[in-house]
């Protein structure tokens, strides 16, 4: 997450399920989300700048994530290196934005690996296995996230498993930045 960058809120969408999947490398294992390492998620966060506050981290996990933690147990991954230790994180959750509409129901949301393992296409992976997830689960024909311009190096991977910007003529500003920092052009997305 590139700090530098001025923070402006995006969405992006996906209609339809189809994705090319990606493999985790050899040292690294996908376990889910078990009681009691709520910890382990503030951590990788905190790492991956996402939050900048332990408490910050806690309290959401605990005022959202723990509201259902038996539905949680099914769509939260992390990956385990070969030490294991945990060192990415993702999940599908309910999101706030497309309420009513079923295909767009629910997110992929706080998606995080550790600067320390990057580079290693960990965040390919763990898209492709929350993808793989929702797919397998029947939970809808396509979702979204919720990200932010300093995320410019997610959204490139969300780009390429199929994401298209929401509603690039009102939130032109944020999409310039995204596509002058990735290199690519938006307009052909929309």
């Amino acid at each position: 997450m590139d700090r530098s960058v001025e923070n402006i809120h995006l969405i992006m969408i996906k209609d339809e399920l189809k994705f090319d999947e990606k493999k985790l490398p050899e040292g690294y294992e996908f376990v889910m989300y078990e009681s009691g390492i709520m910890n382990k998620w503030v951590d990788i966060q905190l790492s991956s700048g996402h939050i900048l506050d332990r408490s910050e981290g806690e309290i959401y996990f605990k005022e959202v994530f723990l509201q259902n933690e038996d539905f949680l147990k099914e769509v939260m991954v992390f990956i385990k290196d070969s030490e294991g230790g945990l060192v990415g994180t993702g999940a599908i959750w309910e999101g706030k934005y497309f309420t009513e509409d079923r295909n767009k129901k629910y997110r992929l949301h706080w998606i995080a690996v550790d600067p320390k393992h990057g580079g290693k296409g960990l965040a390919k992976a763990l898209v492709s296995k929350l993808l793989s997830i929702f797919k397998d689960k029947e939970m809808g024909e396509g979702l979204y996230l919720s990200t932010q311009t300093c995320s410019y190096v997610a959204i490139k991977i969300y780009l390429d498993f199929g994401f298209e910007p929401y509603d690039l003529e009102n939130n032109r500003k944020g999409w310039n930045i995204v596509s002058d920092k990735i290199n690519i052009s938006l307009d052909s997305k929309k």
